[in-house]
């Protein structure tokens, strides 16, 4: 069991697009169809291009602190938007307060490759993650983790000792809609320099900075809740809820303790993953995604399994209700009560080669031989119209960019 979590660990990614394909079947993407214009460029970064390497998206960003690799589009919005609110702070304060313009661009302002630490955390370069997760699968499944240390070093989630400033860092990084627990550390030095400024009295830093580069339309009600829960609550009272939330989904002690200590998760995570699990707490067996969410060592793939947890909510919420979590042959599934069993595909297919023919075929047929009638796959990405239609004449009930057409 352990092998097959880590297995599902290393190789999923949620990515969604939409492809061109070219005549040798390697797909050409085209930026302008699979990002929005506010992600493509603004006063402050530029979309250069974008490739498939290794089974992942990877956007070559060109920005106001230098050139930064990222994996996967859920990371890239967020490290783009990061960039606007970075380099807005410093715009807005060289206009209107210089000592304080002086100390961000003292802690933020940064050139070259450098960016790439500051930026694309927690690993130098994007398309070294990508071979870093391909090179070290062996000691991934041995249950080694060859990251963890180094990650564990480089960031520890903590908050200002002084309460009145801690206040301020949680309310600035709700004033500017960033993520208060956000493992680029940029982050953390521009809303320690705005908290900062707020106790030595200057109240009105960090105002107007953020406003506009994220959309309250596009966050569902638990998302909203999520945000002030954050913003409120104190780095220990975030842990206790954290233990309160796991204890009401039944989580024994030592799995509980493994998801607590997880240097992967920071408390933004835990929060959003309890937050959408207990609205689905009745369904059997979400300790098994427990075991599975506790298996990241990565930024990239904690955000797979945050997108996960949104989904089952989604899905039960909105579409039908569940009341078992499984892993179907390493991909998440859900069995409904009309006898449905429904798999979770967290990557684009890309391309109908022969291995995902024959992937699907047997899954189909593992399905049938173990009673359940009809299988449904629910996408995360998209799905090319030859995957769509090849995976209908399976037997599939395909549907595809399951939580943009729903929270998005």
């Amino acid at each position: 069991m352990k092998t097959n979590l880590k297995l599902f660990m290393a190789c999923c990614l949620f990515i969604t697009g939409h492809t061109i394909y070219a005549d040798d079947h390697r797909p050409v993407i085209n930026s302008n169809q699979i990002l929005e214009s506010e992600y493509l460029s603004s006063t402050y970064h530029r979309v250069e291009n974008v490739e498939f390497v290794n089974g992942f998206y990877l956007f070559n960003v060109e920005s106001d602190f230098g050139p930064v690799e990222i994996v996967s589009r859920a990371l890239l919005k967020k490290r783009v938007d990061e960039i606007k609110t970075l380099g807005e702070a410093i715009s807005l304060y060289e206009r209107e307060n210089r000592q304080l313009s002086n100390e961000l661009r003292s802690e933020l302002s940064v050139t070259g490759k450098s960016a790439m630490d500051i930026i694309a955390n927690p690993f130098n370069t994007a398309s070294q993650l990508a071979n870093q997760l391909r090179d070290n699968l062996g000691d991934t499944l041995a249950g080694k983790n060859p990251f963890m240390e180094e990650y564990a070093l480089r960031y520890s989630y903590s908050e200002p000792s002084d309460p009145t400033t801690a206040a301020h860092k949680r309310n600035t990084a709700y004033q500017m809609q960033l993520d208060l627990y956000s493992g680029n550390y940029r982050v953390q030095s521009l809303l320690n320099t705005i908290a900062r400024a707020r106790s030595a009295g200057r109240v009105s830093a960090g105002v107007g900075v953020g406003h506009g580069f994220f959309s309250t339309g596009r966050q569902s009600a638990l998302d909203q809740n999520i945000r002030l829960t954050l913003k409120n609550k104190t780095l220990e009272q975030l842990n206790q809820l954290h233990r309160d939330l796991l204890n009401k989904m039944d989580t024994n002690l030592l799995q509980a303790d493994a998801f607590m200590e997880q240097p992967f998760l920071s408390p933004t995570n835990r929060t959003v993953m309890l937050s959408y699990l207990n609205q689905v707490s009745s369904v059997n067996d979400l300790d098994r995604l427990i075991e599975l969410i506790i298996s990241t060592d990565n930024e990239v793939t904690t955000l797979v399994f945050e997108r996960l947890c949104k989904a089952l909510y989604f899905y039960f919420n909105r579409v039908e209700q569940f009341d078992r979590f499984m892993l179907f042959e390493n991909l998440p599934a859900v069995t409904t009560a009309s006898g449905v069993l429904v798999l979770f595909e967290h990557k684009d297919l890309l391309v109908w080669a022969d291995e995902n023919k024959s992937k699907y075929e047997q899954l189909v047929m593992q399905a049938k031989e173990q009673g359940y009638e009809r299988v449904r796959l629910v996408s995360l990405g998209s799905l090319s119209d030859m995957a769509a239609n090849k995976l209908a004449e399976l037997g599939y009930q395909p549907r595809q960019n399951f939580l943009s057409a729903l929270s998005d």
